[in-house]
């Protein structure tokens, strides 16, 4: 009787233990059911803002890509007149000098990859289609800025101080005729062209892949 009874006693206790284990184990299931859907909702909410900053640079990119296409085609008229630059008048020469110096900076409207990078949630999106879109847009507004700031360093280094020793920003006018001889000066200009050349293609093809991951974000938000 009394080992019926202790056997009772443990089936009831074994049946208590495995039921609180049971308990926890709906409780972690239920907790991880939500932490799933939160993380699922943020990762959207990542794609929204990335679609807005996204409309933002193709917006840049047009105007962008537009103005370079026009001095594209301004140092091409230019630079094979340079030795004319002295016949010039006035406002001809100011425009020759400020051409190269005239620079279009593109800057990508990241903020929301910026935040998901600083924050570690990049791994909330699910699409991996979109993640490697995300990362090589990523690579080729790197290499645009790589060209920019070379350009501009090259500008700050050589041509701006030439440009200041023989050129009167008051007037418009160049002050020292040598400055048609400087080889500096001539080698800017076709330099300018080839940097503008490259910089175009590279800013039309950012702006390709930017127009391209805003459609897969939009697919896949049924947006």
């Amino acid at each position: 009787m009394f080992a019926r009874l202790r056997s009772s006693r443990g089936t009831n206790l074994f049946v208590e233990i495995l039921m609180i284990v049971i308990g926890i184990n709906i409780a972690l299931w239920f907790e991880g059911l939500a932490e799933d859907y939160q993380d699922a909702e943020t990762g959207r909410q990542y794609l929204r803002g990335l679609h807005d900053d996204l409309a933002v640079d193709v917006k840049t990119l047009d105007q962008i890509t537009s103005e370079i296409e026009t001095k594209l085609e301004i140092l091409q008229t230019i630079t094979p007149a340079l030795g004319t630059l002295m016949d010039m008048s006035a406002d001809e020469q100011t425009q020759v000098i400020f051409t190269p110096s005239s620079y279009y900076f593109f800057q990508p409207a990241d903020y929301t990859y910026t935040a998901m990078q600083e924050s570690g949630d990049f791994r909330l999106l699910e699409d991996p289609n979109i993640k490697r879109r995300i990362l090589r847009l990523v690579r080729q507004y790197r290499f645009v800025d790589e060209l920019q700031k070379n350009f501009i360093q090259a500008l700050d280094d050589e041509y701006i101080p030439i440009m200041m020793r023989k050129f009167d920003l008051a007037s418009g006018r160049v002050t020292d005729p040598s400055l048609t001889e400087d080889q500096v000066f001539l080698n800017f200009f076709p330099f300018t062209l080839q940097d503008v050349g490259t910089r175009l293609v590279m800013l039309k093809q950012a702006r390709d892949q930017a127009s391209e991951l805003m459609q897969a974000i939009e697919d896949h938000l049924s947006i």
